[in-house]
């Protein structure tokens, strides 16, 4: 079984190895190796895979996976055959690791928070490529977190980095583990693992963590949403929170520069924008619906179809409520019968006392449906046309 030299230096990015076994991998052209030492950490508790490579006499291996199997083996998927007794140098992609350390030892300090604070139950871990999540199960079954917890939970968090506390990570005997304060029950029965950081959270892990809380840098809570009946925690820690921030800051800076205003007041600056906006939208639309009720009227056709007033019009496209809102107004009004074409959209409708199913026009000219009355959907302009032909046919 593989040594797992992770356990005792998460700092470690280059160690030397045997391959003790060889087989092919899961992905066409893939070989998977198992080796008798390993500083490479194999996906587990949430936390993904190291990658890297193995130098070897006459050659260099890629590692792109690391998994175990049910008998603890660790396993590196390679991008070529590495024959077994061969020895190799891994080099571990420190960068990758240290990143993924990062948000693993924030979660543990978040979920201790949590459970701290809010008595809220955290229920695994997901390290994704931008952001991390955890699942919190709170006493009171709700879903969101206020404001102010997340601010209290954040500054309790980054309080604790700040402090640079140790984080220590040993195998105790079962005499000690039964009297060490774990936040909650290890999953395993054996070899378990323990992972204390300071004086504020103890808890059973095999993960990769940093020596000290201030090598986590800083976390900061990206959302929480509901999640299986849950409260999910999006979070980003160390290196990605920096760069989180840059990138709001960035964004700030240039709705700031566009908008005219300082950052700190572009929330009301966009919120009169957008009032003024909606306003001007309002004005827009009256404009327009009365615009298009004045081609309605004028658009009627003095022909003899048993005193309905028939309006066929063809024009540009519209926006879609000044359509609604004066074609409503146009059949309010008995004796109307309106066949529209705005763009590619079609609207067939008629006054209540104007027996005509127009849903069944509009089917027999384009595509669409709807109501006897009111009906909607697409074809080309024409379409008005040869649904005024077939009206004078029915209308005698």
């Amino acid at each position: 079984m593989t040594e797992r030299l992770y356990y005792d230096n998460s700092y470690l990015w280059e160690f030397d190895g045997k391959v003790t076994r060889l087989r092919k991998g899961k992905k066409q052209g893939s070989w998977e190796a198992a080796l008798d030492r390993s500083a490479f950490y194999p996906t587990s508790g949430g936390q993904p895979f190291d990658t890297g490579r193995l130098t070897f006499a006459g050659g260099e291996a890629r590692v792109t996976d690391v998994e175990t199997d049910r008998e603890g083996e660790v396993w590196h998927t390679l991008d070529r055959a590495v024959p077994e007794g061969t020895e190799v140098h891994g080099v571990i992609d420190g960068a990758r690791r240290t990143d993924h350390m990062e948000q693993h030892g924030g979660e543990h300090m978040l979920a201790g928070a949590v459970w701290e604070k809010l008595r809220g139950i955290t229920i695994g871990l997901h390290l994704g490529q931008e952001d991390s999540t955890i699942d919190v199960a709170l006493p009171d079954e709700r879903t969101h977190l206020t404001e102010e917890e997340i601010c209290l939970l954040e500054d309790t968090v980054n309080a604790r980095i700040r402090m640079d506390a140790p984080i220590r990570c040993w195998f105790p005997s079962a005499e000690e583990l039964a009297e060490l304060p774990l936040r909650k029950a290890p999953t395993v029965q054996e070899h378990v693992r323990v992972v204390a950081m300071g004086d504020f959270e103890m808890v059973a892990c095999g993960g990769t963590h940093p020596s000290s809380t201030g090598r986590i840098g800083s976390l900061k809570i990206v959302s929480v949403i509901p999640a299986k009946g849950k409260a999910r925690v999006s979070f980003v820690c160390g290196g990605r929170a920096a760069a989180l921030f840059r990138k709001y800051m960035r964004c700030a800076d240039k709705a700031g520069a566009a908008l005219s205003c300082p950052v700190d007041k572009l929330s009301r600056t966009a919120s009169e924008l957008k009032s003024r906006l909606a306003e001007a939208e309002r004005k827009a639309n009256r404009f327009e619906t009365r615009e298009l009720l004045e081609k309605f009227r004028q658009a009627e056709i003095p022909e003899d179809l048993k005193g309905i007033a028939l309006a066929a019009v063809i024009t540009e496209e519209t926006d879609s409520r000044a359509v609604s809102a004066a074609v409503s107004e146009y059949i309010a009004r008995p004796g109307k019968l309106l066949l529209l074409a705005a763009g590619e959209r079609l609207t067939f409708a008629r006054s209540a006392d104007v027996k005509i199913d127009m849903a069944e026009l509009i089917r027999r000219v384009g595509r669409g449906g709807g109501r006897p009355d009111m009906a909607g959907g697409a074809g080309i302009p024409e379409c008005v046309n040869v649904a005024r032909k077939i009206l004078k046919t029915v209308i005698k």
